[in-house]
């Protein structure tokens, strides 16, 4: 290769991987509706987002894996604005969506709204979180990297006073890249369960590896360092461990003793489910 053909092809190879940064950072930055507007993603509003609303007007809640940009004004479930006050709570002191963070830190979920405060923990172990503490649990897009998904939602129950709620939203697996897995069934989840899996777990990493669809996941930069990523799950927690489907989403539900207002798909990357605490 001459030098200008040398130097034509770093350039080519320079503005490639900008444009993959700037991809993988229009979606952690900007969320679903920046791809929705550009013809990526076809969202539709959400049709139960008046008893969403009125689940969350006014009162104190817990948003575990957040922020979501889901919630934020003018995507397909923008309640943020509604809520009246806000707690978070993520797996560690880093995630590969929100950087570096600190447990006990202040945390604003929309600029102008008092802050509330940031939690480091397991979505399976609220530990510290009084039983009955928060009028609702707001979870998008976490449950699918949680290895044991039923103790999760134990959890969350928990920290649910009696009457409040959770709205939990997992990818729609038609319209990801999982669309080539098969669906988990409600037994596997049960069988984690009862076996205490931890997030070390890496059960499904061969059929992830196997049925990944890269064509729909940009930010995964390619399979060799997809597959690094994934093999190092614990730390990182990228891996989608389950695949979920509504009608599993509500048998979850029903498990955790959460009676279900809905279940609705609406025709992109959401499930969205409203249960209730009785």
């Amino acid at each position: 290769m001459n030098p200008l053909s040398l130097a034509s092809w770093a350039i080519r190879q320079k503005r490639k991987i900008h444009i993959e940064r700037l991809a993988f950072d229009l979606w952690r930055r900007s969320g679903l509706k920046q791809w929705a507007r550009r013809g990526i993603l076809k969202a539709k509003p959400l049709f139960n987002l008046p008893s969403v609303e009125a689940a969350v007007e006014g009162r104190k809640g817990i948003e575990i894996g957040g922020p979501s940009p889901v919630f934020s004004p003018g995507d397909v479930v923008p309640i943020y604005a509604k809520v009246g006050h806000l707690d978070v709570c993520n797996f560690g002191p880093e995630t590969m969506w929100e950087g570096k963070l600190h447990d006990g830190a202040e945390f604003t979920f929309l600029k102008g709204r008092p802050a509330g405060r940031q939690l480091l923990r397991e979505a399976t172990d609220l530990k510290g979180v009084a039983g009955d503490a928060y009028d609702f649990v707001l979870s998008s897009h976490c449950l699918e990297h949680v290895a044991n998904p039923l103790k999760a939602l134990e959890e969350w129950r928990r920290i649910i006073r009696p009457g409040g709620h959770l709205l939990l939203i997992v990818p729609h697996p038609h319209h990801t890249f999982d669309h080539r897995r098969p669906v988990t069934p409600f037994e596997h989840l049960l069988e984690d369960f009862d076996a205490g899996v931890g997030e070390d777990d890496l059960t499904h990493l061969e059929e992830i590896l196997t049925l990944h669809d890269f064509a729909r996941d940009p930010w995964a930069k390619s399979p060799a360092h997809f597959e690094k990523r994934s093999r190092d799950n614990v730390n990182n927690r990228g891996m989608h461990h389950h695949v979920f489907t509504p009608q599993l989403v509500k048998q979850c539900m029903q498990w955790a003793g959460l009676t279900t207002a809905f279940v609705e798909d609406i025709g992109n990357l959401h499930i969205v489910a409203l249960g209730s605490k009785a």
